[in-house]
């Protein structure tokens, strides 16, 4: 029992998940396969535009398939742009439809968002059109970029999207995928904001995911500065349109950023799952985010796709010019497991390597030392795992809200036990048994 990926091995062929920025996930019906598609990027390898594709027989292991648009597709989706970012795919009615942005450059609000179809989740896949343009708006409408798609309780399917600026929308797509209304330029209705006065960079990054069985539509969004203080947030309604609101019932449309789930974090790198040399020393995880929730059939379980980056102090960047004066060089995709607790999602403090689902019950075993990281709402710098001693009584109280589960512990590469939860207080924690 491995993770899929190990830190500091920076060759993408012997380490697929390396390089992944923005990653989505499906499962295709079809062949049984996962199919992951995230943002042109390259930090080693040649870059070169058109969606780059991973596919997996257990979201463990993953290989690098090549890259998903037409050469026709590019072409048509190029002008003037500077990348294509933040796909997601899916299977519709017999084919593949993927949905990815083309924008001007980092930062611009001058961006389209296409969809794209493939009779294969390897394409080639072909330009349809453009679902949502906002070339020639200003900043304060939203921007057409970081799509996602989710299907009501009703059948109707709506196109999640946005970043910055204007915030979040929700729009209502036909049965081919395109605008309900047939007008790419017309924006939606808007479902979350930045709280006014507000110090963190964002919302963006945003999925959705309706769980019929709780009754509830999650949204979850990033806000902070992906190269370092990125994070994952959560909101809740009982419409697709909002409100979206957080545990204390505030918000997300300009009251709150959301529950945060996730954050930069370091655990106690022991013996991390990782490459070792190079000058390279483990120091935790950074900006983990624009995340993807996914429903596996199959397993009856709920997981989470994200990017993340290595926190080594050798790719840590200085930037002193500039908004954002640090960022972290080296990108992965992580898969975690995703849990409910009291209709809240928390996701594994580990990354997904192939562990059982089922919940450990809190007995004695389960005593003693572990080490603690509360995801603290407001602040998204690094959080540093603390010393935390559990006997009956605390174990027995942490059972009312939270998970206990076996997983790989990357950060000493071994099997351990960990926690998951949200607290009274609507705060997310993690746990992992013991200091060695």
């Amino acid at each position: 029992m491995k993770p899929g990926f190990m830190l500091n091995c920076h060759d993408r062929d012997k380490n697929p998940m390396f390089e992944a920025h923005d990653p989505s996930m499906m499962k295709d019906p079809v062949s049984g396969y996962y199919y992951s598609y995230s943002t042109d990027a390259a930090i080693t390898s040649e870059y070169s535009l058109g969606i780059g594709i991973r596919k997996s027989e257990d979201l463990v292991k993953f290989t690098y398939v090549g890259k998903a648009l037409s050469q026709a597709a590019v072409e048509e989706a190029r002008s003037n742009v500077e990348g294509f970012w933040a796909p997601y795919g899916e299977y519709v009615k017999g084919e593949y439809r993927l949905y990815y942005s083309a924008t001007k450059a980092f930062g611009s609000s001058e961006s389209r968002i296409f969809l794209a179809v493939s009779s294969s989740p390897e394409g080639p896949f072909e330009n349809r059109g453009v679902v949502v343009d906002t070339w020639f708006t200003d900043d304060q409408s939203p921007n057409a970029i970081d799509p996602h798609v989710v299907e009501d309780e009703r059948g109707r399917r709506y196109l999640v999207y946005g970043s910055f600026f204007g915030g979040i929308y929700v729009k209502e797509l036909d049965e081919r995928g395109m605008p309900l209304d047939g007008d790419e330029k017309n924006l939606g209705k808007q479902i979350a904001k930045k709280p006014s006065g507000g110090k963190l960079e964002g919302p963006e990054g945003a999925s959705m995911l309706y769980c019929g069985d709780r009754g509830y539509y999650y949204l979850f969004l990033s806000y902070g500065w992906l190269g370092d203080t990125y994070d994952i947030r959560v909101g809740r309604s009982r419409e697709v349109e909002g409100p979206y609101l957080d545990y204390h019932g505030r918000s997300l449309q300009g009251e709150s950023y959301g529950v945060k789930i996730g954050n930069s974090y370091y655990f106690q790198g022991i013996k991390p799952y990782a490459k070792e040399g190079d000058g390279w020393e483990f120091r935790g995880f950074r900006g983990p985010g624009h995340g993807v929730p996914f429903y596996e059939p199959d397993q009856r379980e709920y997981f989470f796709v994200h990017h993340v980056r290595d926190g080594a102090d050798c790719f840590r960047q200085e930037c002193p010019n500039q908004v954002n004066p640090v960022s972290y060089q080296m990108h992965y995709m992580m898969v975690r497991r995703m849990f409910f607790v009291k209709d809240w999602p928390v996701l594994s403090p580990e990354p997904f390597a192939g562990e059982g689902a089922i919940p450990v019950d809190p007995k004695g075993d389960l005593e003693g030392e572990w080490e603690w990281i509360r995801i603290q709402d407001q602040d998204n710098g690094l959080l540093t795992s603390w010393i935390r001693r559990l006997g009956r009584e605390e174990l027995e109280e942490l059972r009312s809200h939270s998970l206990f589960l076996t997983c790989f512990d990357f950060e000493r590469s071994r099997e351990n036990y960990a926690v998951s939860g949200i607290d009274q207080e609507g705060i997310a924690f993690w746990g992992k048994k013991g200091r060695e």
